[in-house]
């Protein structure tokens, strides 16, 4: 028996289940605090949020509080494991002028991005942004707190992003699929779905008859989900093989409804 509950939040759908129905107010109460601490540090729509402050430092050393530092730890984690598909940079960020930059000083990236403790020292003219990874990291320094601090089994969903904690409920965590269906996940993991407007002709160099529709990635962590996802939607035909080289569990439909899965996607309800 589990108890759950679902509201809305930081513009997003949160659901919560947790394998004690008598923790679940204090469970809520845990989520809420991580996703307001989370909006409060790194949410760029707010003025007063204080990724600002990093960005307005413009290659100057900032202390972060260590909820921000943990979740741009996270950013550049995900950039470095996607190649910079998933980025913490500001891709339509105008300010950074090329041509106004000498030769000798190549265009930042994430690379160029320090951490040391709670100190962050980005380049000037880099302008961080968080919302590609945010939702995972929430989700899953949620989950983590809400276990701890209450030694339950948990799942906390925020959109399309879960993360799993502490033990499963009698017959495993249930996560439905974007299509249809739905697919066990182990204890302790995460998954995440990304989907293509299939109204658009083109993303990049990818034509629609060559990409995919629905990549749902499962992985140790909400973090590393989330990005595989949206990285293996961006790659096209390559991505099966991108997946398959880290070893990751994951479905891909593509734009005629077939659906392919790696090697350790095993579950056959999932497929």
């Amino acid at each position: 028996m589990t108890g759950s509950n679902e509201w809305w939040e930081w513009d997003r759908k949160i659901a919560l289940a947790v394998t004690e129905p008598h923790a679940l107010h204090r469970a809520r109460m845990i989520v809420r605090g991580v996703v307001a601490e989370s909006a409060a540090v790194s949410d760029s729509r707010r003025g007063d949020a204080e990724i600002h402050s990093v960005n307005l430092a413009q290659g100057t050393p900032v202390t972060m509080s260590p909820r921000l530092a943990s979740m741009l730890r996270s950013a550049l984690w995900a950039a470095r494991m996607t190649g910079g598909a998933v980025t913490p940079l500001d891709s339509d960020d105008t300010s950074l002028d090329a041509d106004a930059i000498p030769p000798i000083h190549p265009i930042p990236t994430y690379l160029d991005v320090q951490i040391d403790g709670d100190t962050v020292l980005a380049p000037f003219g880099v302008n961080l942004e968080l919302g590609a990874t945010a939702v995972a990291d929430t989700v899953d320094y949620a989950a983590a707190l809400v276990t701890s601090l209450l030694g339950c089994g948990v799942l906390v969903r925020i959109d399309s992003v879960v993360a799993t904690a502490g033990r499963s409920p009698a017959g495993g965590w249930q996560v439905p699929l974007p299509d249809r269906g739905a697919v066990e996940l182990p204890p302790g993991s995460a998954i995440a779905s990304h989907v293509n407007d299939v109204a658009t002709s083109h993303i990049g160099d990818v034509t629609a008859r060559d990409r995919w529709r629905i990549v749902t990635v499962i992985a140790p962590d909400a973090v590393w989900a989330d990005a595989a996802a949206a990285t293996a939607l961006q790659r096209g035909i390559g991505a099966l093989s991108w997946l398959e080289q880290y070893d990751l569990a994951a479905r891909l439909v593509d734009t005629h409804g077939r659906v392919r899965t790696t090697t350790a996607w095993s579950d056959p309800k999932a497929a």
